[in-house]
């Protein structure tokens, strides 16, 4: 998006800074670029959105609209999927600790995908007393060459996943029907199609007929700005390059089956989809050297913008609050306002800035709004933007909001 300074100004006296936008337009776009994209590879592709990412109603509203899947790890995401109106068939409920909510998922139809052996017991002891079938699946755990243990689903190289396999099937009332893998921080291409190979290998071995889907989780890197992707130490993958190492082959896989027979394949992105769609626009507060170092304190925080902003420097714009000519050009970190060393938003910025210059952060879609803590400021609001018009997404937080729960 462009942003100047009468823009910003509206935006300020409507919401307050800092502030969330989201650029509803470019997120649609991008979003069916994905989806498109793999479908072309494999026509029964189908996106289950990650709530977790970012489960912003009005951005889980539009993929809901654009039929999309959502996809939960908690009763919490769960119950905002039902509260913006979809069905259980359309929800994916996932993650290691499925809350009271699971029963009422599993009658209403929807998927579960199994990450534990006494998620399966629970399941099995719910089916006996209501007596009734149940469809799952199970998320295994395998290695796509990434550097660590990962700790989620049932371990695919032991005979864990056997057992588990012989529980659903020796129960009177379960039917093993998909599988389900995410392995975080294996981003590249021959993790993506290590990933693919092995779980329709296993889905071969393990499931007893053509599985009603397979889904191989998230991780694609998405589009992003070049002066973000050049810190990479790879090439960005397209998602042309990434159809071509999971659609592709699973259409390969079950080529010689007609298109209905065949399983639906999820991909379940979250930053993929909205990062790059989501900015931050904060403030300056005010300039300081100490010791030789310079610093601008801004009016947020790493929590606002995520991890992300720990591991790579986000695109940065900064539009100017005056005209004045006495810009400072030194070297400045901008640093949050809560009372933490490590807050620093953004290092060694040498572009000139002034006192209440307006800073606006890109790519902050992903683990930032939904991870921001009740810590030292309430959260800020959010907007959205489509056809040149604003809209309230968020409202900005207030002290009674963060007491609400509390005995004062």
């Amino acid at each position: 998006m462009k942003y100047d300074k009468n823009f910003i100004e509206k935006i300020e006296r409507q919401y307050g800074l800092p502030c969330y936008v989201f650029d509803e337009d470019a997120f649609r776009e991008n979003y069916c670029d994905l989806r498109n994209t793999l479908k072309r590879y494999y026509s029964k592709y189908e996106i289950a959105y990650s709530y977790k990412t970012n489960y912003a109603p009005a951005i889980c509203k539009i993929v809901k609209e654009m039929g999309g899947y959502a996809e939960v790890v908690s009763d919490m995401e769960y119950a905002i999927a039902k509260k913006i109106g979809y069905e259980s068939s359309m929800i994916v409920y996932n993650g290691p600790f499925k809350g009271e909510l699971l029963e009422e998922h599993l009658l209403n139809g929807g998927i579960v995908n199994i990450d534990n052996m006494k998620e399966i017991r629970r399941i099995i002891a719910f089916s006996e007393k209501v007596e009734k079938c149940f469809n799952v699946g199970i998320r295994v755990n395998i290695n796509v060459g990434q550097s660590f243990v990962s700790r989620f689903g049932i371990d695919a190289d032991s005979d864990d996943l056997k057992y588990a396999v012989e529980l659903i099937n020796n129960s009177k009332y379960l039917k093993l029907i998909g599988l389900h893998c995410h392995i975080g921080q294996a981003r590249n291409l021959v993790a993506w199609k290590s990933r693919t190979e092995q779980i329709l290998q296993l889905a071969d071995k393990y499931i007893e007929g053509t599985p009603k889907y397979l889904d191989l989780g998230s991780g694609m890197f998405g589009k992003m700005d070049e002066v973000m992707a050049s810190q990479f130490t790879s090439a960005i993958p397209s998602y042309e390059d990434y159809a071509e190492v999971t659609a592709k082959i699973v259409y390969d896989h079950y080529r010689n089956l007609p298109e209905e027979e065949r399983p639906i394949l999820f991909t379940e992105p979250g930053t993929t989809v909205d990062n790059k769609y989501v900015d931050l626009i904060a403030q300056i507060a005010c300039l300081k050297k100490i010791k030789g170092k310079s610093f601008g304190v801004i009016n947020a925080s790493i929590h606002n913008l995520g991890d992300v902003c720990t591991s790579v420097s986000l695109p940065i714009e900064v539009v100017h609050y005056s005209d004045c000519s006495n810009r400072d050009f030194d070297a400045h970190d901008f640093v949050g306002y809560t009372c933490l060393e490590q807050d620093v938003a953004y290092s060694n910025y040498n572009k000139g800035i002034a006192d209440s210059d307006y800073l606006i952060f890109g790519n902050v879609g992903g683990y930032s709004n939904v991870d921001k803590p009740p810590f030292i400021l309430p959260q800020c609001a959010m907007i959205g933007v489509s056809n040149g018009e604003s809209y309230l997404i968020k409202r900005r937080e207030t002290v009674e909001d963060i007491l609400l729960t509390y005995i004062v």
